[in-house]
């Protein structure tokens, strides 16, 4: 649906170039489309992405106008999606989109209007701050001719010079001259001696509210683009400040927090018992300052969770699954390794094995194993290597099994 309508005294092609002129001067980019519409388009994406509707001036807005041949010679409708403003803007987007290309079609008409070009009104539209109010000249614009200002010639409205009753355009107009094609406005003249403030900010605000100086860098960078202002590095930069204080804001944070969290975790480890007992014949992982020693005739339950603590001592009358049958320190030195503590383990529990039964472990139904040093235990002092003794074929026992002749 049309936001607003131009009916041009002018050809097809003469009223898309007039029409196309208008919209350059009010600092939109304007080019022709393979349907013979104007694509107009003002202000920066990458600024309306990051800032939104807040991007200002530089909100980018797209439109199109689309020429169609009428009675009395070119229908201009402008039209703009809605819902493209709503995603670069949201809400307010949308509704600054639309306001901002009903504000081209008023000032489009009062131009033309000067010109003598249009018939009908100018179409209604808010004019901002610093346009062109009704009957104003626009900076720069040539106004439109009086009968003084033209002595015989052509005025606004006289058709004699064309045979299809169109009027002349006034003498001195704002036309696009042949042979000029539009495109993108000029930077406005003078604005290459100064600096954008925009960028200045935003490379304070890099340092101390990261956020802030991305985006007022990405704005800034959009006005130095549109104005020719000096301030690309400085726009550049801030945004650039603002990327690596922010990425170190995170690193910082997440480092605070590990470093809490391991402190929690270390402070929770400290105040834990040391458990110095492990399965028979697995490897100790007691550390260095725990005891390793049970002492001879504790019984034990059955490990179920695969580690021995203080909790599985027993009393032996009690119903238990192994005895600590015997003990013995082996000698000083380096570690011997795990075959040799076995070796040693097997050959010297299998020794008194018979002594605490009261017969040899041939004949006997019962089994023993051992819990031996590990190599990080030994480093430690740790030589101890204790008998157990169980019966394979029960899951537990009652009373001790010493003398038992079984």
């Amino acid at each position: 649906m049309a936001t607003a309508e131009l009916r041009l005294l002018l050809p097809l092609d003469q009223a898309r170039d007039a029409v196309a002129s208008t919209l350059v001067e009010q600092g939109f980019t304007v080019q022709p489309t393979a349907s013979g519409s104007l694509d107009v388009s003002r202000g920066s994406l990458g600024t309306t992405i990051v800032a939104g509707a807040f991007a200002g001036q530089d909100m980018h807005v797209r439109f199109d106008v689309h020429l169609s041949e009428i009675e009395e010679g070119t229908l201009a409708a402008f039209e703009h999606s809605t819902v493209g403003g709503f995603f670069k803007g949201g809400a307010v987007g949308a509704v600054k989109a639309g306001d901002v290309v009903r504000e081209a079609a008023h000032l489009s008409g009062l131009r033309l209007a000067q010109q003598g070009l249009l018939v009908g009104a100018v179409p209604d539209g808010a004019v901002p701050d610093g346009a062109v109010p009704d009957g104003a000249v626009p900076d720069g614009a040539v106004p439109a001719p009086t009968a003084s200002d033209a002595p015989g010639g052509p005025l606004p409205g006289d058709t004699a010079a064309f045979p299809q009753g169109l009027p002349v355009p006034p003498a001195g107009s704002a036309a696009i001259p042949p042979g000029v094609r539009y495109g993108a406005p000029a930077p406005i003249p003078g604005a290459e001696q100064r600096t954008n403030t925009v960028a200045i900010v935003a490379l304070v605000l890099g340092f101390v509210f990261p956020i802030g100086g991305i985006v007022a860098g990405s704005v800034a960078l959009a006005q130095v683009k549109r104005t020719g202002e000096k301030g690309r590095g400085l726009a550049i930069g801030g945004i650039v400040v603002g990327a690596v204080v922010m990425v170190l804001t995170v690193m910082a944070a997440i480092g605070f927090f590990l470093f809490f969290a391991l402190g929690a975790a270390t402070s929770s480890s400290a105040g834990s018992p040391p458990d110095p007992f492990v399965p028979p014949g697995e490897e100790s992982s007691a550390q260095p300052d725990e005891t390793f020693a049970l002492p001879v005739g504790s019984c034990l339950d059955d490990v179920a969770s695969g580690f021995i603590t203080g909790d599985n001592v027993l009393d032996c009358a009690e119903p238990h699954t192994y005895e600590v049958f015997s003990s013995f320190l082996l000698d000083d030195g380096a570690f011997p390794g795990d075959d040799a503590l076995q070796t040693q383990a097997l050959d010297r529990c299998g020794a008194v094995f018979g002594d605490f039964v009261g017969i040899p472990y041939a004949d006997s139904a019962l089994d023993y194993s051992y819990v031996s040093p590990t190599e990080d235990t030994w480093a430690q002092g740790d030589r101890e290597i204790l008998c157990l003794i169980f019966d394979p074929a029960a899951a537990q026992t009652t009373g001790s099994l010493a003398a038992s002749q079984r």
